[in-house]
């Protein structure tokens, strides 16, 4: 939620740079922000002693990540892999240990940085004795808004979010969704440049994250800039233009979801008509999986490039070939490889969970 007063001025944001080609080093922490940036971390390093132990663990290490303007981030990761860290960092609420980061071409350390953000934290706090519109003409006030003005945007947004009928309601009496949906509309009053959200989908039902999806979708179309955290791949599969995925503090993959899914193996889906027997020569193993069901078998072929050979071998056994269907991994799939390969690659340090 809005830390200062917002600068309602419209800025048209400036064009993108080309991509860096692979291999090319970070620029240095002295350097000045990359102005086709909203969000720009280098080297961004969060460590946490513990006051009893005094051992030092790290819930982020050398994050050097940046968002585009305009575009909608999808930040991934399991519980504990430094999603709220980095959030806490980039939004005031923590010191980073090392490195730099920059909101809007600001240092995130300077309060003007958060002059134009919206921010939804995993939990946010409210003042449950307030009713929905009272709440959001306080974040109104807070963010520089005039009474008039701030009441106007209270009833457009109460409105905007679904809860355009319970205005009267005392916060006391919402649901978990119910707040989540007001905590958005707070968190967009003050007509943010970018927006920064932890969870924004976290308690609601179908309907509900829907509306979020399109509320954000809404918000690229206006240029807005988005960055958010989720455990719900599906959606972030839907409405991201790129992914970032973060284990153990450490980032491990950025790029579109085409991009990332492409990596992984691509596999081909066979449909037949029949459960004839049909054994597959040693050369295929692990090539071929079978899936019977009912009066239709299904072949997995991990490998496209031996479909053809798996075909003949289906057809010459009697089989009847119904589909033949080309399956790209999905985005979960993806995450719990990467999940996977730095589980066996992680050493016995401790991490802390945040």
């Amino acid at each position: 939620m809005p830390a200062a007063p917002p600068d309602l001025r419209a800025v048209p944001p400036p064009p993108l740079a080309a991509p860096a080609p692979a291999g090319t080093p970070a620029p240095a922490l002295e350097a000045p922000p990359d102005s086709g940036l909203a969000v720009e971390t280098r080297a961004l390093t969060k460590s946490y002693r513990n006051p009893w132990t005094l051992r030092t663990t790290r819930g982020v290490t050398d994050l050097t990540l940046g968002v585009r303007r305009g575009e909608v981030l999808g930040y991934l990761g399991p519980n504990g892999a430094g999603k709220t860290t980095t959030i806490k960092v980039l939004t005031g609420l923590h010191k980073a240990t090392s490195g730099a980061a920059w909101l809007l071409g600001e240092r995130v350390e300077l309060p003007r940085a958060r002059r134009r953000l919206g921010f939804l934290p995993e939990q946010p706090y409210f003042y449950d004795y307030l009713n929905g519109i009272e709440y959001l003409e306080f974040v109104g006030r807070l963010s520089g808004l005039g009474a008039h003005e701030a009441t106007t945007r209270a009833r457009h947004w109460m409105g905007r979010v679904g809860l355009g009928d319970r205005t009267g309601l005392m916060l006391r009496k919402y649901s978990k969704g119910m707040l989540q949906r007001i905590g958005l509309a707070a968190t967009l009053l003050h007509d943010p440049e970018l927006l920064i959200l932890d969870e924004p989908m976290s308690g609601l039902d179908p309907f509900g994250r829907r509306d979020v999806r399109e509320l954000i979708l809404e918000q690229r179309e206006r240029g807005l800039t988005v960055m958010f955290s989720s455990h719900i791949l599906p959606d972030v599969e839907m409405i991201c233009d790129r992914v970032a995925i973060v284990l153990d503090g450490r980032l491990q993959r950025v790029g579109t979801v085409g991009e990332l899914v492409s990596e992984g193996q691509q596999r081909v889906e066979v449909r037949c008509t029949g459960n004839a027997l049909v054994e597959m020569p040693p050369a295929l193993a692990g090539v071929v999986e079978r899936l019977d069901g009912g009066h239709e078998s299904r072949f997995l072929v991990s490998d496209d490039a031996r479909l053809g050979e798996v075909l003949t071998r289906l057809i010459d056994a009697g089989f009847t070939v119904r589909a033949v269907t080309p399956q790209r991994p999905t985005l979960e799939e993806l995450f719990m490889a990467t999940a996977e390969k730095v589980a066996r690659e992680r050493p016995g340090t401790e991490r802390r969970t945040a």
